[in-house]
């Protein structure tokens, strides 16, 4: 690719929702090594049967959300906006998750498992494998000491 780049502005928010239709484009962006063009965003959902307007329709929502660049590249005589994640997948998960918990559980984990046990969604055996994974990652609590969150 040649040819100067030039970065389209973004009026982003702190914690944006990402629609589950967002989460398939992201997913294609979070696995390229490289910014892609729209045409490539739709080739690579493979089972989707959007079109490319749709495609640039959710880029554009990702673009205004400010988890997605868009930069204007000359190519082969063709301006062409490249697309690439502003955020990694764990980063985005992270915010997904702390949005979930303070909706439905107060903000904690342990809210939510509760509400889980009480409703019989959760098996004794599930609840074992918790314990034993909980007891097995001593190196979790050590790394987070410092901050004393545990996400």
């Amino acid at each position: 690719m040649t040819g100067s780049t030039e970065r389209i502005a973004m009026a982003g928010k702190e914690n944006p929702q990402i629609t589950p239709s967002e989460w398939e484009i992201m997913r294609v962006l979070w696995k390229s090594e490289r910014p892609l063009v729209a045409a490539e965003v739709r080739e690579a959902l493979l089972e989707s049967d959007w079109s490319i307007k749709t495609v640039r329709t959710f880029l554009t929502r990702l673009v205004a959300k400010n988890v997605v660049a868009a930069n204007r590249q000359k190519v082969a005589g063709y301006e062409l906006l490249h697309y690439r994640p502003l955020i990694s997948e764990e980063e985005t998960i992270r915010t997904e998750r702390k949005n979930f918990l303070g909706k439905f559980f107060g903000g904690t984990v342990q809210s939510m498992l509760a509400s889980c046990i009480r409703s019989g969604d959760v098996t004794r055996e599930e609840l074992e494998q918790i314990r034993r994974m909980i007891e097995s990652e001593d190196w979790f609590y050590a790394e987070n000491a410092e901050g004393g969150q545990h996400d």
